[in-house]
């Protein structure tokens, strides 16, 4: 009896150890189940407000144009707001998460606009806003990494190379690599703004179907004086006409006299490329052998009806050198009025939301192809054996080149002597001397790629104000929220209150049961309240 009452004190100590442990294990399993189901938490929350974010942002929003500039720019304003509490909030891992997010939704809106220009350059002012936006903010946010990154004064993007370049960042915690994503978006963007302006409007006022109306003229039989008076007026009026449309593709509202709140410079950065496209364009038409001769390349040289060059091709005289710098002097102040394009001074561009002028650091000539084409056929022959003077009047025609434009000349009316041959000779002795790398030397010329300069930031800060506090009470400032996301954010959680379907009462008649909520049921979007306090935090 009394081994039986013997209590084995060791095991028993042992099991109440073991008990004890298991005890503490659970309890540290259950921490850690917590810790981590916390973590899941505010990971999803943080996917929700990022969902929340670019649906308020970019996917609700109507790309059209408008006279207000802040309306027009409200999907910049938005997504700078989520990043810069991103920023702030100190997380790395949410800031990434933050840029990838940004960057992934405006990809995916800009590729839904297809070839819808108007669409295009509303993105594309919403894009180089928000760039805009974040890099001054960032800079007093101070949250750089120190990445060794160009300046946006310095960059300028071939946007052959760059298309696919987003897809390479890795730092997405660094907010210069946002910076250069939205960059590389710019550039793609700009590239689908331009190829579609090229191909839908430009390109078929080249071909025969736009030319036909000039088709009953008579034009056998004439005398080179004046290259053909009816050709060239109808040239002039039909890339005016051109120019016209690429305008109201760019920018309906400016198009049609009306104020514009999208940013003035996009619709001349675009015309500058297509300018200089055509001017290669006309270029290589007009010194084919004959009118006849068919184009060889689809972007350098698509003319198929010679009809809509401003002189005739495969001639060339002092006549069609006139007539050819009237159509450039008409073209030239059509573009200057739709687009402010000025071929003689730096361009300027004006914001007319505040009636400032943004000041870029390039100068744009406009056909200056065509323009050393016209002045080369008036100059006298004894100058053309110049070679200095040739290089004044047309640098970057090489000897071979101008020897072709040469033997194209036609006697007129007011210069009725061939060329010397001492011309030629000298043109030949001076060959050697000729710079390669810099002059044009091949026959068609081949159009220059694409390049895309990003507006840099400190240039549109007229438009979006100093970043701070005050900029949200500026009036003049694209972060003014006179619109504001919060009453944005009402409509999306109740989407059928703005168009009038809660007030909406069936036929009495009607035996199906109503399925719309009650006001005040149901459950509550947790996504719109989750950004509401990421708003209400950053005022």
């Amino acid at each position: 009896m009394e081994q039986e009452d013997n209590i084995n004190v060791p095991e028993a100590a042992s099991a109440i150890t073991n008990a004890t442990s298991e005890s503490k294990a659970t309890i540290n399993d259950f921490s850690k189940e917590k810790s981590e189901l916390e973590c899941k938490v505010k990971m999803l929350e943080e996917e929700l407000r990022e969902a929340a974010a670019v649906e308020v942002a970019l996917y609700s929003v109507v790309a059209e144009h408008g006279s207000s500039a802040t309306k027009i720019h409200a999907p910049a304003r938005r997504l700078s707001r989520f990043y810069l509490h991103a920023c702030k909030a100190r997380s790395p891992a949410n800031r990434a998460s933050a840029a990838r997010t940004a960057v992934s939704g405006l990809v995916l809106v800009v590729k839904a606009c297809g070839n819808d220009v108007p669409r295009l350059t509303f993105w594309l002012s919403n894009s180089i806003l928000l760039r805009a936006i974040i890099s001054q903010a960032i800079e007093k946010l101070q949250l750089s990494a120190g990445r060794n990154t160009c300046s946006n004064e310095e960059s300028s993007l071939h946007v052959e190379q760059n298309n696919n370049a987003v897809e390479y960042f890795e730092d997405w915690e660094d907010p210069q690599t946002l910076i250069v994503a939205l960059e590389n978006i710019e550039a793609w963007i700009f590239c689908r703004i331009i190829e579609s302006v090229w191909w839908q409007t430009l390109t078929p006022h080249m071909q025969p179907a736009i030319a036909k109306g000039s088709g009953s003229r008579k034009t056998h039989g004439r005398r080179y004086g004046l290259g053909d008076r009816e050709q060239g007026n109808f040239s002039i009026d039909l890339w005016k006409k051109a120019f016209k449309d690429s305008c109201e593709r760019l920018c309906p509202l400016r198009a049609g006299g009306h104020q514009c709140g999208c940013l003035r410079m996009l619709a001349r950065l675009v015309m500058e490329q297509l300018v200089d496209r055509l001017d290669v364009a006309m270029f290589n038409a007009i010194l084919r052998e004959s009118a006849e001769e068919m184009p060889t390349d689809p972007v350098s040289d698509p003319i198929s009806d010679c009809k809509v060059l401003p002189v005739p091709a495969g001639k060339s005289s002092f006549g069609s050198g006139a007539q050819l710098k009237n159509a450039i002097g008409n073209w030239s102040r059509w573009l200057t009025d739709l687009f402010g394009i000025d071929d003689s001074d730096p361009y300027e561009d004006g914001i007319e939301t505040d009636d400032k002028k943004l000041k870029c650091e390039k100068s744009f000539k406009a056909f200056h192809l065509l323009n050393a084409l016209s002045d080369l056929m008036m100059l006298p022959f004894e100058m053309i054996a110049d070679r200095s003077i040739r290089k004044e009047v047309c640098p970057k025609f090489s000897g071979s080149l101008i020897k072709r434009i040469l033997n194209n000349f036609v006697p007129d009316e007011f210069c009725s002597d061939p060329i010397p041959e001492a011309v030629f000779k000298a043109i030949d002795s001076e060959d050697f001397l000729e710079d390669e790398d810099y002059s044009i030397s091949s026959f068609p010329c081949t159009a220059a790629s694409t390049v895309y300069q990003p507006p840099p930031a400190t240039s549109l800060t007229s438009i979006i104000g100093e970043v701070g506090s005050q900029a949200m009470r500026s009036g003049s400032s694209v972060l003014r929220k006179s619109h504001t996301s919060d009453d944005e954010l009402d409509e999306l959680v109740s989407p059928t209150t703005s168009i009038g379907i809660e007030n909406f009462r069936g036929s009495p008649t009607s035996v199906k049961p109503n399925l719309m909520l009650k006001k005040g049921k149901g459950r509550k979007i947790v996504r719109y309240q989750l950004l509401r306090e990421v708003w209400r935090d950053d005022e």
